[in-house]
C-alpha cells in the first residue's frame, strides 16, 4: 500500500507543480531535495515519510525541467525581429495550401542566443481572399532531418487568454518549443543529415508513410481520418470533422488510443502464437527450444511500441504501451501487480519521461477510461449464459452499452470542465463505432498501410483502400446524423472548482466494489457540477468582458437577465474567425445560450468578422449596425457559396441611431452615434466612405457605474458626442484600438475615466496603441488596460465598488510569455 502511495504521490505532485502560481516556482531544486532529505529522516518514526519524500522528489524533478526549458527563451533585444538562422527540420511537417509549418532545432543562428527548439511556419508570400481556400502553393520537399538556411522573425510563443479557451503558450511549452519562426525570403536547403536520434528516424518514416500513403487516401471523403488511424497525423482531419466527432463522442477512436494499441499487440500475440506451435524441421520443434507464450508477448509488445513511435509518441499510447510492458513482463515472470499498481507504474513513467504530460488532457482521460475498465473487470471477464447465438449477442451487446454508461459518467468531471458539454449521442455512436472502427476500420486501415509500406502492387492498396473506407464511411453515416441533432450534446457552463471535486468524488464511489456504498449517493453528487448555474447579478449591476481577439473588438456585457454582445472580432480565412475561435467558445463555457442584442458598430473586418459564427453558435433576438446586417450576411453566404438563407438572422434588425435607448435590470443602454440623418454623419466624418465615421456608439449605465463602448469612432465623433452630453464614464473602451485618430485630448479630460481599456494584438502592424494615446488616458487618472498584456479583461460593477481584473494576471502561469511593452 505505501508502495502504490509513494508512486500516487510522486505524479501527483509532479502534475500539481505546473498549476502553481510564477513566484512560487523560484524556490531552487535543492530546496524540494532538502525537505525530502528531511522527511527521510523522519521515516523510522513516522513510515509515512516515505509518501513525503515521493512527493517531494516529484515536485523537485518537475521544477528541475520547468527552469532547464524556461532558460530556453527568446532573448527581449531579438524578438520580434529577423535572424539569420540554420536549423534542422524534427517533426512530420503539417501541410496546408498556402502554408507549411513543423518543428525544428535550431544548430546555429545570428544574433545567438535562440532557443533550441522551435516551431517554424512557412507561408505562401500572396495573399488570398478571406472566403474562398487558397491555391495549392508550391513548397519544396520538407521533410525530417533536412537541414535549412532561413530568415526567420522570431518572437516567444503568445496566444489568445480568454477565460475556460485554449491556452496556445501552454501547448507550447507541453510540446517543448520555446520560440515561433516566420519565414522571411527564400530558405536555402543546406544538406540531409542522416538520423541521428531515434525521433528524427521514426519522424522520417512516418513522412514516408504518409507520402506512399496519400495517393490512396487524399480524395476520399474521410481520408484524414485514415491518417489519423494509421499514423497519428491528426492535423489532416478537416475542423468540421472534428464538431462531428465532439457532438458524438467518438473523438477517442479517431486518435491513437489504447484500444488501438491493444488491438495490434492482441492481434500480433494471436498470430505468432498460432504460427510459433506449427514451425516444426524434422524433429526440431520451435516451440519446445523457446515457449510460443514467450514469443508472442514478446512480438506483441515489441509491434505495439513500433506502432506507438509510428504514431507520433502521444500519452494515451505511451500508457497504452507501458501497460503492456508492465503486463508482459509480469505475465514472463510469472507475476501478479493488480490493476492499481500497473496503473501506477505506468503513469509513475509516463511522467518520468514527460513531466508535462499531467497538462495534457490525454493524460486524465486515458487513464481514467483504463480505471473503469479495471474497477469493473469482474463484470468483462463473466461467461454469458447458454442460449440461441442472438441471446448470447444481445447479452454482450447489452454488457458493452452498460459499460459505455460507466465509462461516460466517470469521465463526466473530466470532460465537462474541458469541453463544456457532454455529448448524449455518445452512448448509441460508441455502442456501434467501437466495433465497427475498432475490429474493422483500424485493421484494415493498418494493413493498407503495411502494404504501402511493402510497396504491393497498386491495385491491392487501391482496392483495401476503397473497402477501408466504405467501412469507415458506413460508420459515419449515422453518426453524421447523430451530431446534427439539436439533443446530440448539452452544454455544460464552467463551474466552481468545488463542484468538479465533489463530481470527482462520486466518480470514486461509483468505482468502489459493490455493497461498500450505495452507487446512488455517488450519482447525487454529479448532479450539482451539471445542474447549478452561474449566480445572477443584482438589479443595476453588470459584468464586462473585454475578449481577447487579437488586433479586433469583442464585448460581451451581462445584466440580471439578458446579454450584449458588441462586435465580434476578425476573420481570417472562410473556415476561420474569432467569432468560432473565441467567442463561442466563451458563451458556451459561460452558459449563455441565446444573445439577447447583438451590436456591430460598423462593416471593418476586425469588428463584424465573426458574424455568422456568432450567428450560428446562439440565436440573437435583435441586432443594431451601422450598416445593413442582412445584406452583409447575404454577401458573405455568396462569397462563401453556401445557400443564401442559411445562417439564422436575428429576429429583429435595426439600425443604430443617436438617442436610441431602452432599459433592462436597471440597466440602461443609450446609442450616442451615429446620428439619424446622413448629412449630418457626412458633415462629422469628412468623408463619405469613412466607415470608421459611423461607427456605433454604446452607454451603458448602470445603478452605480457607466461604461463607453466606442467602435473605432475617431476625434471627430468624439467631438460631436462630448457635445451631445456624454459623460463622464467609468469605463472606456477606447476608440480605434488607441489610435492616435481618436482619443482626442479634450474628450478624454471630459470622461474622466477610471479604466481605458484597449483591444489589440501583439506586435500588431499598426502600432496599436500609441504612445501619445496611452499617455493621454494616463495623465488624466485612468488605469490604462490592454488586452494584449492582460488577457480577457473583466470589470463587475458591484454595490460595494468595481472590480477589474485580467486573465494573465488572475491565473499567471509560468508559460506565460512577456508581454510587449
Amino acid at each position: 500500500m505505501i508502495g502504490r502511495a509513494c508512486l500516487a504521490a510522486f505524479v501527483a505532485a509532479a502534475t500539481f507543480t505546473h498549476f502553481l502560481a510564477p513566484s512560487y516556482l523560484g524556490y531552487s531544486v535543492w530546496c524540494w531535495l532538502g525537505a525530502a532529505l528531511l522527511c527521510l529522516v523522519l521515516v523510522p518514526r513516522f513510515p509515512v515519510s516515505y509518501v513525503l519524500v515521493f512527493a517531494f522528489l516529484g515536485a523537485g524533478y518537475s521544477v528541475w525541467h520547468i527552469q532547464d526549458r524556461l532558460s530556453q527563451s527568446v532573448l527581449e533585444e531579438d524578438t520580434n525581429k529577423v535572424s539569420r538562422v540554420e536549423l534542422e527540420i524534427l517533426s512530420l511537417v503539417q501541410a496546408g495550401p498556402s502554408h507549411r509549418q513543423f518543428q525544428a532545432r535550431v544548430l546555429r543562428s545570428q544574433p545567438p542566443g535562440l532557443p533550441e527548439h522551435i516551431l517554424v511556419r512557412w507561408n505562401a508570400a500572396q495573399r488570398y481572399s478571406l472566403y474562398r481556400e487558397p491555391p495549392d502553393h508550391h513548397f519544396p520537399e520538407l521533410m525530417p532531418g533536412q537541414r535549412w538556411r532561413m530568415s526567420l522573425l522570431v518572437r516567444p510563443p503568445q496566444g489568445a487568454r480568454n477565460p475556460h479557451g485554449f491556452d496556445a503558450e501552454r501547448h507550447a511549452i507541453t510540446q517543448g518549443w520555446r520560440a515561433v519562426g516566420s519565414v522571411r525570403g527564400q530558405p536555402q536547403l543546406l544538406a540531409f543529415d542522416p538520423a541521428d536520434s531515434w525521433h528524427t528516424w521514426t519522424e522520417r518514416v512516418r513522412h514516408h508513410l504518409r507520402k506512399l500513403l496519400l495517393p490512396y487516401v487524399q480524395e476520399r471523403r474521410w481520408g484524414g481520418v485514415m491518417l489519423a488511424l494509421s499514423l497519428g497525423d491528426q492535423a489532416s482531419i478537416a475542423a468540421p470533422d472534428w464538431l462531428i466527432f465532439n457532438r458524438s463522442g467518438l473523438t477517442h477512436l479517431v486518435s491513437i488510443s489504447g484500444t488501438h494499441v491493444t488491438f495490434l499487440a492482441v492481434l500480433l500475440a494471436g498470430l505468432v502464437s498460432w504460427c510459433w506451435r506449427r514451425v516444426r524441421w524434422g524433429r526440431w520443434v520451435l516451440a519446445e527450444q523457446i515457449p510460443a507464450q514467450l514469443a508472442a508477448t514478446w512480438v506483441g509488445i515489441a509491434g505495439a511500441g513500433v506502432y506507438c513511435l509510428i504514431a507520433g509518441w502521444g500519452v494515451p499510447a505511451q500508457r497504452t504501451f507501458l501497460m503492456l510492458l508492465v503486463v508482459g513482463l509480469c505475465r514472463v515472470r510469472g507475476l501478479h501487480l493488480g490493476a492499481g499498481r500497473t496503473l501506477l507504474l505506468a503513469a509513475w513513467v509516463v511522467v518520468l519521461h514527460d513531466p508535462w504530460a499531467g497538462l495534457t488532457t490525454g493524460f486524465y482521460l486515458s487513464f481514467g477510461a483504463v480505471s473503469v475498465l479495471f474497477a469493473f473487470a469482474q463484470l468483462m471477464g463473466r461467461v454469458p449464459p447458454a442460449g440461441a447465438w442472438w441471446q448470447r449477442w444481445g447479452r454482450r451487446m447489452g454488457f458493452a452499452a452498460w459499460l459505455q454508461i460507466l465509462i461516460t459518467l466517470a469521465l463526466l468531471p473530466a470532460v465537462a470542465p474541458l469541453f463544456h458539454e457532454v455529448s448524449l449521442a455518445s452512448l448509441p455512436a460508441n455502442a456501434y463505432a467501437i466495433t465497427l472502427i475498432g475490429s474493422i476500420v483500424t485493421p484494415l486501415v493498418l494493413l493498407l498501410l503495411i502494404l504501402v509500406a511493402l510497396q504491393a502492387p497498386s491495385a491491392w492498396c487501391e482496392s483495401l483502400a476503397y473497402l477501408a473506407h466504405a467501412a469507415l464511411d458506413f460508420t459515419m453515416q449515422p453518426t453524421v446524423w447523430l451530431a446534427e441533432r439539436h439533443l446530440a450534446s448539452v452544454p455544460v457552463p464552467a463551474q466552481h472548482w468545488a463542484w468538479t471535486v465533489l463530481a470527482l468524488l462520486g466518480v470514486l464511489l461509483l468505482l468502489l466494489p459493490r455493497g461498500f456504498v450505495s452507487r446512488l449517493s455517488g450519482l447525487s453528487l454529479l448532479i450539482p457540477a451539471m445542474a447549478i448555474r452561474p449566480s445572477l447579478l443584482q438589479e443595476g449591476d453588470w459584468d464586462l468582458f473585454a475578449l481577447d481577439v487579437g488586433q479586433g473588438s469583442a464585448v460581451v456585457l451581462r445584466t440580471r437577465s439578458q446579454v450584449l454582445v458588441f462586435d465580434v472580432g476578425n476573420r481570417y480565412g472562410p473556415d476561420s474567425d474569432e467569432g468560432k475561435r473565441s467567442i463561442a467558445p466563451w458563451l458556451k463555457a459561460a452558459g449563455i445560450g441565446q444573445i439577447d442584442t447583438l451590436v456591430l458598430s460598423h462593416a471593418d473586418m476586425d469588428h463584424v468578422g465573426g458574424t455568422r459564427s456568432v450567428l450560428q453558435a446562439a440565436p440573437v433576438s435583435r441586432s443594431y449596425s451601422s450598416f445593413d446586417l442582412d445584406l452583409h450576411v447575404s454577401r458573405e453566404e455568396r462569397l462563401l457559396g453556401v445557400a443564401t438563407g442559411s445562417t439564422p438572422r436575428p429576429e429583429q434588425i435595426r439600425r443604430c441611431e443617436q438617442d436610441v435607448s431602452w432599459e433592462v435590470d436597471g440597466v440602461r443602454f443609450r446609442f450616442w452615434w451615429p446620428p439619424a440623418e446622413p448629412s449630418s454623419d457626412k458633415a462629422a466624418s469628412g468623408r463619405e466612405e469613412d466607415k470608421n465615421a459611423v461607427s456605433c456608439v454604446l452607454e451603458v449605465q448602470g445603478a452605480r457605474h457607466s461604461a463607453l463602448l466606442l467602435g473605432d469612432a475617431g476625434v471627430a465623433q468624439e467631438q460631436a458626442i462630448v457635445a451631445a452630453g456624454v459623460g463622464p464614464i467609468d469605463v472606456v473602451v477606447v476608440g480605434h484600438h488607441g489610435s492616435r485618430t481618436s482619443s482626442g485630448a479634450h474628450f478624454v479630460k471630459q470622461m474622466q475615466a477610471g479604466l481605458a481599456i484597449a483591444q489589440l494584438g501583439w506586435w500588431n502592424r499598426f502600432g496599436h496603441p500609441h504612445a501619445l494615446v496611452q499617455a493621454r488616458w494616463e495623465r488624466s487618472g485612468a488605469l490604462f488596460l490592454r488586452t494584449d498584456q492582460w488577457g480577457a479583461l473583466t470589470v463587475e460593477s458591484r454595490p460595494s465598488a468595481l472590480y477589474y481584473f485580467g486573465e494573465r494576471d488572475r491565473y499567471a502561469r509560468y508559460w506565460q510569455s512577456s508581454p510587449p511593452p
